[in-house]
């Protein structure tokens, strides 16, 4: 489309300022196309649809962003004066995603001859075409306001592994949201832009375009600018405040989501800060000697690997983990005495009658992460769990210690175990039996992700009594799914109305239903040789303004087994889920060779106590009031805790503080190398027999 005059030269300029305009504007459009063609002169032309879809998506990041300003209020907890940095960044990250979205669209605008480009079929092509991009970033758009809703962060991780199982997660989203009328909403809203830009399209398909040449021309300068644009905008331009989710506002839901994708089998090398293995394994050796209160002999390459001594004579009880979906500290009244209602009165009045750890951490924001934790006691490596990887075969997992020493395993879980890989995990590694969904009846009540907690705990207690009757000592575990989106249960066990669809109300029946379940399980032969583990997976969702959301991560973890554990006890040394196996065969006495990355938090005397977890692309350690975060690229950041939803840069590390900065690279390096090497495997030896010296390369 040639331009005559200058009103039509402001116009090709708003149109699009990312393509070069004619040589000869004062010219007409016939003898403006026959100079073209003559001289291969540049006319924007054609790639005016190119510039209308890039302003669109743009515009509609743009607007994105805004929305997730207004609902969620990113910044208001601290950076909001760095929100116009936020916003500025967000441009060009916009500007690059909007042109690699538009990139086969202006392949299209160069390839087509003009012949066939005036065509109807290809004038309905573009039409059609530029109603799915309207359509797909407005649908993006929207599901991005309502995963920061969810999450408080752009798309990561959890949207990759969410993405690979469709049919839980729709399920859950058209349950949760109204799918119907905001599919409908968008549809009304592109059809009425379309309808208002059809003045504009009809004149693009009128207009001539430029020869062959000039349109290589046009897609050399688009390529050329697509590829310094992306190796220009780093995804650390993101990183315009101090507060996390200010942050999170800058970045751009595209990028992120591409790289949770590339990064989910991420190797810590490459990625974080290294040291030699020799370095780290050494390291690691004096971090894991102090709890075993006894003699440490180690593999080659094997900086874990040692021998715990019995604490007390063997005990051979049933062992039961509850892991409670989405149950954060913040439910649980006994941490919070001064409150005046608890939403959790059943799980208190178990914490007067047992063990409490006070300030223990989950690994991760996924319930694989807290599998992984309390099963194999491994830090969270990068990238995605270890339940979802196929090199997970044969770990050093609590299954496996108790199954060869003659327990039966069993995990209970009401959703379909294909979810996550946890079906093949847990048969890998050291779990003979697994109940999911398809072994309940198909009258229960069922949501996106399985049967209610009342009907997982019933089927508990008749696996435990079945095992009771063979005289075999069990270990069980398992994982409730109620408290989760779309938040609904059986009516008529607690006054809240489930049409409701409010997670507080989700939370008092996830307490109702562990009651009721604790309450029968006392009438079971079972019960007074059973050691009960009651414990959250994660907390609710991701929240605050702290690089790690210390809140979203801390979780109550109850011990209780009348008569054996301490009553009313209150732990209040730093913990975390991976110290879960460790501190389970500590209460059952019995020595065992170890290669545990957690502590005996009931009977390690030496203090302070230190959690690790990883939060997206960062690994942290949280031990003394200080934490470490690794980040990519060798980055190392150290943090004061001033409390749980407020960290500190430390300007000036201390030499205790530069150790630590050292010791968070042992953890999380060593558990990385040992786990990808194949040296993490569970090595069958007789009870009573202390590790020895074994050559092995490392």
């Amino acid at each position: 489309m040639e331009l005559q005059g200058a009103p039509r030269q402001s116009a090709a300029r708003a149109s699009s300022s990312l393509f070069v305009v004619s040589r000869h504007p004062q010219s007409s459009v016939t003898s403006a196309h026959h100079e073209c063609r003559q001289h291969h002169g540049w006319s924007i032309g054609r790639y005016a649809w190119a510039a209308i879809v890039v302003a669109s998506l743009m515009l509609i990041a743009t607007v994105t962003r805004a929305a997730i300003l207004v609902l969620d209020r990113p910044g208001s907890e601290g950076g909001v004066g760095a929100l116009p940095l936020a916003f500025a960044a967000g441009v060009l990250f916009d500007l690059l995603v909007a042109l690699w979205l538009a990139l086969p669209f202006v392949a299209y605008l160069t390839l087509v001859p003009q012949p066939r480009f005036a065509r109807r079929g290809q004038r309905l092509l573009r039409r059609t075409w530029m109603v799915g991009a309207l359509f797909g970033a407005c649908f993006v758009a929207v599901a991005e306001v309502m995963f920061f809703d969810e999450f408080d962060g752009r798309f990561n991780f959890v949207a990759v592994d969410y993405l690979i199982y469709p049919t839980e997660v729709v399920t859950n989203i058209w349950q949760s949201y109204p799918v119907g009328v905001v599919l409908a909403v968008i549809g009304a809203f592109v059809a009425l832009s379309m309808y208002a830009l059809r003045p504009m399209l009809s004149r693009l398909d009128a207009a001539s375009g430029p020869g062959w040449r000039s349109r290589l021309g046009v897609a050399g300068v688009y390529a050329a600018c697509l590829a310094g644009l992306t190796l220009a905008v780093s995804p650390r331009l993101s990183h315009v405040s101090t507060a996390r989710d200010v942050n999170e506002l800058a970045a751009s839901g595209y990028v992120t989501f591409w790289q949770a994708l590339l990064g989910r089998d991420a190797p810590y090398d490459g990625l974080y800060t290294s040291r030699p293995d020799s370095v780290v394994f050494a390291r690691m050796r004096e971090l894991v000697q102090a709890p075993t209160r006894g003699s440490v002999e180690h593999e080659i390459g094997m900086p874990t690997d040692r021998w715990v001594p019995a604490t007390m004579p063997e005990r051979r009880m049933n062992v039961v983990v509850v892991l409670e979906e989405s149950l954060g500290a913040e439910f649980i009244g006994a941490l919070h005495p001064g409150d005046s209602v608890s939403l959790t009165p059943r799980f208190d009045s178990l914490a007067s009658e047992g063990t409490l750890l006070t300030h223990a951490y989950s690994t991760g924001n996924r319930t694989i992460r807290a599998l992984e934790a309390t099963t194999a006691s491994l830090p969270p490596l990068p990238g995605i769990s270890i339940v979802r990887r196929a090199g997970s075969v044969n770990l050093f997992t609590l299954p496996s210690v108790l199954r060869s020493r003659g327990y039966s395993t069993t995990f209970v879980y009401g959703g379909r175990a294909l979810f996550d890989g946890m079906d093949r995990y847990m048969r890998n590694n050291g779990v003979e039996r697994v109940i999911e969904q398809h072994d309940f009846p198909d009258t229960l009540f069922t949501t996106a992700w399985g049967v209610s907690d009342e009907a997982i705990f019933d089927r508990a207690l008749v696996e435990m009594d079945s095992l009771q009757a063979t005289g075999t000592p069990f270990y069980t575990l398992v994982l409730s799914v109620s408290n989760h989106r779309p938040y609904t249960y059986p009516a008529g066990r607690i006054p809240q109305d489930p049409a409701e669809k409010r997670r507080v109300f989700a939370v008092r029946y996830a307490d109702w239903a562990l009651g009721r379940f604790m309450r029968e399980a006392r009438s079971h032969p079972f019960f007074d040789n059973t050691l009960f583990v009651l414990m959250g997976d994660h907390g609710p969702r991701v929240y605050g303004a702290a690089e790690i959301p210390l809140p979203s991560y801390e979780v109550p973890i109850l011990f209780y087994a009348p008569g054996v554990v301490p009553v009313a006890r209150r732990i209040t040394d730093v913990a975390s889920s991976l110290d879960v196996p460790p501190t389970i065969l500590g209460i059952l006495g019995a020595g065992y060779h170890s290669r545990f990355f957690g502590r005996d938090v009931l009977h390690d005397t030496t203090g302070g106590g230190r959690a690790l977890m990883g939060h997206n692309a960062e690994l942290a350690l949280l031990r003394g009031g200080r934490m470490a975060v690794l980040g990519l690229r060798g980055t190392r950041t150290l943090y004061d805790v001033d409390s749980l939803d407020r960290l500190t840069e430390v300007s000036h590390p201390t030499p205790s503080d530069r150790v630590m900065l050292e010791d968070v690279i042992a953890w999380y390096q060593s558990a990385d190398h040992l786990y990808r090497s194949g040296r993490y495997e569970f090595d069958e030896r007789p009870p009573g027999a202390p590790a020895v010296a074994i050559t092995r390369s490392p």
